[in-house]
């Protein structure tokens, strides 16, 4: 008679580890509000140093991804040296697996062939994704003017 209580109370530990497992399997995926600025400042930083290649690892894998390459290329040689300073990243809205970066900035550039040079500053809404656990850059949206 030993044995059946026993019995019983190992099933109901094996009952509520699987319960356990079930739920954490089936729970929905935290929020990662790391992951999306990690991105977006790889891709400031890429940009900075006009790696193309390094630019377009980061950006959603999609076909589109394939095809904005050599664009992205011939943009990049029109810039001779390029400089975020005064960086601010913020997670503005995050939604499962999609995130909405603010980025603030003051941009330094100049234009190759000395056709000019300049500073502005920015402020730039960036949607990613996660896609098989690392996030990318999927869009860009520039702020509207007000007025």
């Amino acid at each position: 008679m030993r044995r059946a209580p026993r019995a019983a109370c190992a099933a109901g530990v094996i009952l509520w580890i699987v319960c356990g497992a079930l739920l954490a399997a089936c729970a929905p995926t935290p929020p990662d509000a790391e992951g999306p600025v990690r991105a977006t400042r790889a891709f400031v930083i890429a940009l900075e140093t006009r790696d193309a290649s390094a630019m377009i690892a980061l950006l959603e894998p999609t076909d589109w991804r394939g095809e904005i390459g050599p664009e992205l290329r011939s943009s990049l040689a029109l810039i001779e040296a390029l400089d975020l300073r005064n960086e601010a990243y913020a997670v503005q809205e995050q939604r499962g697996n999609t995130a909405v970066v603010r980025l603030t900035a003051t941009m330094a550039y100049t234009l190759a062939e000395g056709r000019g040079s300049g500073e502005r500053p920015i402020d730039l809404r960036i949607e990613t994704v996660r896609v098989d656990g690392q996030w990318y850059l999927r869009g860009l949206e520039l702020p509207r003017p007000e007025g």
